[in-house]
C-alpha cells in the first residue's frame, strides 16, 4: 500500500467486489482497516458497488446465480459510500433501469453527498467488534457541525440488534436530535440518548443524525475572477471554501452559454462584451448559495488565416 504513495492519484484499498453479498463482506475488512488512507495517501478506490438484479452465472469467482436481495444491494452501495473514495457502479445499466427501487439507490441524495464530501467514515469497532459480528460493522461520518451519518452492517447469517448511545459515538446528546433512515425513509426513535436498531441478515441500516438545535448553514466561499481579459485567451477561474460548512462541488456559468464544474476551471471567450459569471457552491442537503460577478472581454478572435501566426507544438525528436 505504501509503494505508490506520491506516485498515483487513486489506490485500490481492498479486493475486487462482485455481484454477491459475500464479495461485499470480504471487501469490507480492507475498507475498514484502511479508512485513514483516503485523501492522505491518495483517493481511495473501494471497487464498484452493485445494486441491480443482474446475475453472472459464467463467472467462477464472485459469480452469482441468484440476484442480490434489496438488503444486499443496499449493503454494497453503503460500503462504497462509507469509504469516502471513488463512487462507481458495476451493474448492467438496462438491468438496473428495470428496477425503480434499486435505481433509487444510485440517486439517493444522502449517499451522493457522502461521495462528494470525500471523507471516509470511521469504523468505530475496528479493533473492538463483537465476536458475533465477525468483523467491523459500525461506521460514523461527521459531515458538519450539526449532522452525522451512522452506518451499521449485519455481515452475519442471523438477525442482529444494536443499542447505541450517542455518547458511544462521541456525540453529546440533547433532546433536539432526529435520526432519519437514509435508505428506507422514516425516523428512528431516540430514547434517553440511545437508539435501538434491529436488522435482518445480510443488511445495512443508515441513519442521518441531525442536531436540530444548530441552525443549518449554507457554505461560505469566495470566487476569484479577473476583471477583464481578451477574446481568445484562456482565463482562469477559482473558488474556495471559507467557512465550516463543507462545499461538495462548484458549478460555474460563464455567461456566454457555457458551464463547467470544478474549484479551478478555465474558459475562453470568443466575443467581446460584459459577461455575468456565476458560481454555485453545492453544499449538504441542497444548501447551495451562488455568487455573481462580471468580466469585461475586449478584442476579437481573428478568423483570417495568417501563416506567420501558425505555431507548431511538439516534443524533441
Amino acid at each position: 500500500m505504501l509503494t505508490p504513495v506520491g506516485i498515483v492519484d487513486t489506490g485500490r484499498i481492498s479486493q475486487d467486489t462482485g455481484h454477491t453479498f459475500g464479495s461485499t463482506r470480504e471487501a469490507a475488512t480492507g475498507i475498514a482497516g484502511r479508512y485513514y488512507m483516503n485523501h492522505n495517501f491518495y483517493e481511495s478506490d473501494p471497487d464498484a458497488f452493485t445494486v441491480s438484479e443482474q446475475i453472472t452465472p459464467d463467472r467462477g469467482w464472485h459469480g452469482n446465480k441468484v440476484p442480490l436481495t434489496l438488503d444486499e444491494a443496499e449493503a454494497s452501495i453503503a460500503l462504497s459510500a462509507v469509504s469516502g473514495g471513488m463512487f462507481e457502479i458495476g451493474d448492467d445499466l438496462p438491468a438496473l433501469g428495470a428496477s425503480p427501487q434499486r435505481l433509487g439507490l444510485v440517486r439517493n441524495s444522502d449517499l451522493l453527498d457522502m461521495a462528494r464530501l470525500g471523507r471516509s467514515s470511521v469504523p468505530l469497532d475496528l479493533m473492538t467488534y463483537r465476536e458475533e459480528d465477525k468483523q467491523p460493522s459500525v461506521f460514523l461520518l461527521n459531515e458538519d457541525n450539526r449532522q452525522w451519518i451512522l452506518t451499521i452492517f449485519n455481515w452475519t447469517e442471523e438477525p442482529r440488534s444494536h443499542s447505541i448511545a450517542f455518547e458511544d459515538l462521541g456525540i453529546k446528546p440533547d433532546s433536539s436530535f432526529t435520526a432519519s433512515d437514509v435508505l428506507r425513509g422514516g425516523t428512528l426513535p431516540i430514547t434517553g440518548g440511545r437508539m435501538a436498531i434491529d436488522q435482518p441478515p445480510h443488511s445495512v441500516r443508515m441513519f442521518k443524525l441531525v442536531r436540530n438545535s444548530v441552525t443549518a448553514q449554507p457554505p461560505d466561499f469566495e470566487m476569484r475572477v479577473p476583471p477583464n481579459a481578451r477574446a481568445g485567451e484562456t482565463v482562469e477561474f477559482r473558488a474556495s471554501s471559507l467557512g465550516e460548512s463543507p462545499v461538495l462541488g462548484y458549478r460555474w456559468n460563464f455567461g456566454d452559454g457555457v458551464a463547467e464544474d470544478g474549484a479551478e476551471v478555465t474558459h475562453t471567450y470568443t466575443q467581446p462584451g460584459s459577461y455575468a459569471v456565476t458560481v454555485e457552491a453545492v453544499g449538504l442537503d441542497k444548501r447551495s448559495p451562488t455568487k455573481t460577478t462580471t468580466i469585461a472581454i475586449t478584442g476579437h478572435v481573428p478568423t483570417i488565416y495568417d501563416p506567420a501566426r501558425k505555431e507548431r507544438y511538439g516534443g524533441e525528436r
